[in-house]
């Protein structure tokens, strides 16, 4: 369970903050923080406050930050493209994901989008993660782990083709590259009325995705993507970023009936 603490203790998840460049995310422990701008020795941090300033042996300042949610995704050991907040965001809006929700994720990845479902089914929620490559998988716990976010998933080292071993679930996420094999398999476990999310990068997943859902008994069928434009503000020159996170690809939503 992440707690926050009025004074940072030994183990405690901390981002330390200089730029939009040089930035990490860390736990306090007997370790040393190397950058390009000086070194900080992290158990150097044990009782301070959150928001104070430290310095590198460099005299070069950062500040130690409160991690939020944010932070813990964009912040994940990648060993694959990971969801981006701009597409969870929405995902989470228009999944039925709450406190004691009973999610199943097919495609874990590097975990960044189990992150932000187990810190939004906890306490009294579950995420079931299933991902049938092992080498993913480990670094997905181990991501998990880091954030203190581990206990509200059961990762699943498995490649499912039929079914999930659990039913009656509020919430099913998609994210393989050919989404349409598992719709059979979210309508069974998914409760009446609730919806599955998947994301497809290109046109030839996403009209085979819902031509197959339309097929499956599952209606309110909505496709969108997400764009993101960041604005540098700055005195007299004020204007867009000349690069921002675009196409990662179609949010898929879909809702299941009875027929």
């Amino acid at each position: 369970m992440i707690l926050f603490y009025t004074m940072i203790k030994e183990g405690e998840l901390v981002f330390m903050y200089n730029d939009d460049k040089r930035n990490f995310l860390l736990k306090v422990a007997k370790k040393t923080l190397h950058t390009d701008r000086g070194f900080i020795k992290i158990e150097s941090l044990i009782g301070k406050k959150f928001g104070e300033k430290v310095k590198t042996n460099l005299d070069v300042p950062f500040y130690i930050l409160r991690p939020y949610l944010y932070e813990m995704i964009m912040k994940v050991r990648r060993k694959t493209q990971i969801l981006y907040p701009k597409d969870i965001g929405m995902i989470l809006s228009r999944g039925h994901i709450f406190p004691g929700a009973k999610v199943i994720e097919a495609g874990c990845g590097s975990g960044a989008f189990t992150t932000a479902l187990a810190n939004f089914v906890r306490p009294q929620g579950r995420v079931y993660s299933y991902e049938r490559n092992e080498e993913f998988l480990e670094n997905a716990k181990k991501n998990l782990e880091k954030t203190g976010l581990s206990e509200w998933v059961e990762f699943k080292h498995c490649e499912v083709t039929d079914e999930f071993d659990q039913k009656e679930a509020d919430f099913v996420m998609i994210d393989i590259g050919s989404p349409w094999d598992l719709i059979d398999a979210a309508y069974k476990s998914l409760k009446g009325g609730c919806r599955l999310a998947t994301i497809c990068p290109t046109f030839e997943q996403l009209t085979r995705t819902v031509f197959t859902l339309e097929e499956k008994n599952f209606i309110n069928i909505e496709t969108m993507e997400i764009l993101l434009r960041r604005i540098l503000v700055r005195r007299g020159k004020t204007r867009p970023e000349q690069r921002m996170p675009s196409h990662t690809g179609w949010l898929v939503f879909a809702t299941k009936v009875f027929s």
